[in-house]
């Protein structure tokens, strides 16, 4: 690039996952001069450059080429796997390459538990518990989660209700059917 200064930014963010800098980091690290926090501004601003922007490109493509073929090749490794275990009827091995397979383009994440034993014992207010959940969840996560804890907690609790004795099953449309209904809508 022309300017030295675009040219030591691209560099920069183009190794800043690697380096561990932040955008502005990189921005103030290329001889340009900040003050308080407009550092990550201004590298936003930069971002927004075509030229830098196909710079910055240009600098990463050896790397995502590299990963490409790197996947590209474990994939076709794997496939040669799957055909000769079929071949040999090894079920185990050819369920393991497709599993391998199948995390390789992103269709099987493993999920880590973080936080000890008892995390969600110290929550004492539903602010608490939203905090805890959102730590490792999106908001659209957390809602999905805790709807399919909702429609387990319903289950549960009918395969388990007692019936007092002396009471009949509601009857649809009965005073008992409507209370329920009512207290699904409240939630």
């Amino acid at each position: 690039m022309k300017n030295p200064r675009h040219e030591l930014f691209a560099q920069r963010i183009a190794t800043s996952a690697k380096n561990g800098l932040s955008q502005g980091q990189c921005y103030e690290t290329s001889g340009f001069k900040t003050e308080g926090r407009s550092a990550d501004a201004c590298a936003a601003r930069l971002l927004t450059v075509a030229k830098v922007r196909d710079r910055i490109s240009e600098l990463v493509e050896p790397a995502v080429r590299k990963t490409r073929v790197s996947i590209e090749s474990l994939l076709d490794e794997l496939e040669t796997t799957i055909a000769d275990a079929r071949v040999t009827k090894q079920h185990s091995v050819v369920i393991q390459a497709l599993t391998l397979s199948a995390k390789l383009v992103g269709l099987l994440r493993e999920r880590v538990e973080i936080g000890g034993v008892g995390e969600f014992s110290r929550c004492e207010s539903p602010d608490d518990l939203m905090r805890t959940l959102l730590v490792d969840m999106t908001p659209a996560e957390a809602l999905a989660s805790l709807d399919d804890l909702r429609a387990r907690v319903e289950v549960y609790a009918a395969n388990h209700a007692t019936l007092v004795p002396g009471s009949e099953p509601q009857e649809p449309g009965s005073e008992g059917d409507r209370s329920l209904a009512a207290f699904r809508r409240r939630r």
